[in-house]
């Protein structure tokens, strides 16, 4: 396993951590795929299958719920399944008006070659109604050319200093970032 998907795995283990010291779950479904999410990053190869196939079922009994599809598609993503991964993207982020959802939409749609600009548009404009301003917002300025990325990177920078490791990623071409990302 290279070190981007071993570091891929472990973020979301950290998340699912994160969301358990919260103890509080939206619902049962979501509950189950931080579960799963946690199972999958202990898991040795053999039982990995077994884990990606719970999931399958799980997003398929819960097509609408976020938490849980974000999950699997992100595990899916880890494992270079983007096309599967867009499919149960592609509906919960039209319903739901999560910038976040429809980064990871966009994101997916350039790496595997359907590059919607359109998408990342979308983003801006709904980070903005929602006054976003993020490192999603960003992205989406920087992958479309927007001219407001300059400004709106150096004033992130300056509000947040802490994250000068994040804005690193801006260094790379966009290809590069791309596959840094979806390896």
């Amino acid at each position: 396993m290279n070190v981007k998907k071993t570091l891929f795995i472990a973020l979301f283990f950290i998340f699912s951590v994160s969301v358990v010291a919260v103890s509080c779950y939206k619902d049962e479904p979501t509950q189950q795929a931080s579960d799963l999410v946690k199972q999958y990053a202990l898991a040795d190869d053999a039982a990995k299958s077994k884990v990606l196939q719970d999931f399958d079922k799980l997003a398929r009994e819960n097509p609408e719920n976020a938490n849980v599809i974000r999950s699997y598609t992100s595990l899916l993503s880890s494992k270079g399944e983007y096309a599967k991964a867009l499919a149960y993207l592609e509906p919960v982020s039209r319903a739901n008006t999560d910038p976040s959802l429809l980064l990871q939409e966009c994101m997916l749609k350039d790496r595997i070659g359907k590059k919607d600009k359109a998408c990342y548009q979308r983003v801006i404009v709904d980070s903005e109604s929602k006054h976003l301003e993020n490192m999603d917002y960003l992205l989406a300025l920087y992958f479309t050319d927007d001219p407001k990325f300059p400004a709106q990177k150096q004033r992130l920078q300056q509000e947040n200093p802490t994250l000068s490791r994040d804005f690193a990623l801006f260094d790379q071409d966009k290809h590069s970032l791309l596959m840094s990302l979806y390896p």
